[in-house]
């Protein structure tokens, strides 16, 4: 019966010891957030249904610090500056921009689908002055 205790003592070690070994460290910058791929100066190249000449101008994509499913867009729709923004909501493969009336007066909406980590294809329709325009355009990460 003696040897039962020093092997008894000698498993509680070791499982001790194993388990101290497998702990769980939590990568704290959160590389499963979705909005990830989409995240960084984008390239746009704009179509409209009314007319045959594309347009090309940037938009900036950030993370919004309030809200962990919500992306900024600076310059979305080509208002000309960034300091006009929208808002949208990420998934794991799209942005959805909800209607909304920006600050230049455009109500804005559509969603833009990633096709892989660098290309994303939108469609939106921009309000101005009452006249509504569709647009579908082609970014690409810059």
């Amino acid at each position: 019966m003696k040897t039962k205790a020093p092997f008894s003592l000698l498993v509680i070690a070791f499982v001790t010891m194993f388990a101290a070994g497998c702990e769980i460290i939590e990568d704290p910058e959160g590389t499963d957030d979705p909005r990830d791929n989409m995240t960084g100066t984008w390239q746009f190249i704009e179509n409209s249904a009314k007319s045959t000449q594309s347009l090309s101008y940037t938009v900036n994509i950030s993370k919004d610090p309030d809200n962990s499913s919500q992306v900024i867009l600076e310059n979305f729709c080509n208002p000309g500056t960034f300091d006009v923004q929208s808002v949208g909501i990420a998934t794991t493969s799209q942005i959805v921009v909800t209607e909304q009336t920006l600050s230049n007066g455009w109500t804005v909406k559509g969603s833009g689908k990633l096709e892989g980590t660098e290309k994303m294809k939108w469609t939106y329709s921009i309000t101005a002055g009452g006249d509504i325009e569709e647009y579908t355009a082609e970014a690409t990460k810059l």
